[in-house]
């Protein structure tokens, strides 16, 4: 496996072959096959994980969609490991596979993310949360509207003390066309619509 950045010639390829990386913030990983390996390789503590079809949209404009891995068990909460657990989790980079290719797209370069299959996440938002309708306006304009879920304590239900509280780098709506994830620190404004 090699890594490569923008321009860069790939040896062993074809002449004139150069390495285009999709988007500013994103690294391609070129597999290749190993003509042998020393030592054989212990599988025996791997963690099983399962796929999730995402499209991202990252700061420069450009569509990627792939599948993103999550694991069976979260670290940090009942249940399996969702997409918003991937995103928001400190490290800053995280894998996404598109056509056997592996890209390690950094997650401040990333606007948004739609995940083309829920697989049941507003099902499980906690019973206590609170439905809030808005409508989030983006530095760049667009817009979009759906709900957000303000787990907050019951003395400060307000939308505005959950996003003043609200510390993680991607906030979740959820819609009728389906669950977005946007970089909190895009957004310019958000109104509520009740």
């Amino acid at each position: 496996m090699t890594v490569r950045s923008r321009g860069e010639t790939i040896p062993g390829a074809e002449t004139g072959v150069r390495c285009a990386s999709p988007a500013p913030g994103v690294l391609m990983v070129i597999n290749r096959p190993i003509a042998h390996r020393s030592r054989a390789m212990n599988t025996d503590f791997r963690i099983e994980k399962d796929k999730r079809i995402v499209s991202l949209l990252m700061l420069g404009g450009e569509q990627l969609s792939g599948e993103m891995f999550v694991q069976r068990f979260s670290r940090y909460h009942m249940g399996s490991e969702e997409v918003p657990d991937v995103l928001n989790s400190p490290e800053p980079f995280f894998p996404l596979v598109r056509a056997g290719d592996t890209l390690m797209v950094a997650k401040h370069q990333v606007r948004e993310i739609e995940l083309v299959d829920d697989n049941g996440l507003e099902a499980a938002v906690a019973p206590a949360a609170q439905a809030e309708a808005v409508e989030v306006t983006l530095r760049d304009g667009t817009v979009r509207s759906g709900r957000l879920y303000l787990e907050m304590p019951t003395d400060r239900p307000r939308l505005l003390d959950y996003l003043n509280r609200y510390a993680q780098r991607f906030v979740t709506l959820y819609s009728a066309g389906g669950i977005r994830l946007i970089n909190r620190e895009l957004i310019e404004r958000v109104r509520p619509m009740d």
